[in-house]
């Protein structure tokens, strides 16, 4: 089984990667717990992908630190602190826990995967999560370690879509002023996305105007498919791409991204 999805927007490509702020922490939990799943069925250094060069200073497996270091842009700083020092990060409520670390998801693709080459965003998350889907393959993943990197994929999606929802407000209404955006949800699979609600958000304006709904839905959804709406399209690809890897996740180990 292999799920197919088109983007309209593709990131440039770049030697280095920035998962949006706050979501940043969960989407590297992602990582991480992917990379442990990935350890436990290719231990030889020689045969991994991701965070391929992590050595830890004991024992087999990295601790969530030494992860972040190992993957981390260069130009960046990651704080050690006693709760990244784990093998088993928490993942709820990973914003306040690692807070202190100030690690905002800031990575060079070539650390987080070997031979990333040119591999945007959303090819990087399938990329991974076909490695993850790969371990799986070949043996059984223990049940937590999945759970986990499922968990990350889902709290930096609903993340995401919050911490976009407030940009977007404020571009929108440079060119609509007052006018609050709404929101709902849309199905992929298993999986629910959050999209604006152009047809709430036109109704409830022009009940508060001289305005046809149809006329306001008409302007907004134009507003939203041309530059100015770029920016929310783009971030809608990627939370499209994080419902995809979820449900590439909850299938069986052949499903590919």
């Amino acid at each position: 089984m292999r799920l197919f999805f088109f983007f309209l927007y593709f990131l440039c490509c770049a030697t280095g990667g920035k998962a949006a702020d706050t979501a940043g922490i969960f989407e590297t939990l992602f990582y991480y717990y992917a990379y442990r799943i990935e350890l436990s069925a290719f231990p030889d250094q020689g045969d991994r992908m991701i965070a391929w060069g992590c050595v830890p200073a004991t024992g087999t497996v990295c601790t969530f630190y030494e992860f972040v270091q190992a993957v981390r842009d260069p130009g960046t700083t990651a704080i050690d602190i006693d709760a990244a020092n784990t093998i088993l990060p928490p993942v709820e409520d990973a914003d306040t826990t690692f807070a202190d670390m100030r690690f905002v998801g800031t990575y060079e693709l070539a650390s987080l995967y070997r031979d990333a080459g040119r591999l945007n965003h959303v090819k990087l998350l399938g990329t991974i999560t076909n490695r993850v889907q790969e371990a799986r393959e070949q043996i059984t993943v223990d049940s937590e370690l999945l759970a986990n990197a499922k968990k990350g994929l889902e709290l930096a999606q609903a993340m995401r879509w919050t911490e976009n929802l407030v940009k977007t407000q404020a571009s929108f209404n440079e060119r609509y002023p007052g006018v609050i955006l709404y929101e709902t949800e849309e199905k992929l699979d298993s999986v629910t996305i959050k999209v604006i609600d152009w047809v709430k958000t036109a109704e409830v304006q022009a009940s508060r105007s001289n305005s046809k709904a149809t006329a306001l839905q008409t302007r907004y959804k134009k507003w939203g498919s041309t530059t100015p709406g770029s920016e929310y399209r783009h971030h809608q690809n990627i939370l499209r791409a994080f419902a995809i890897n979820r449900n590439v996740l909850n299938a069986v180990p052949s499903c590919r991204a």
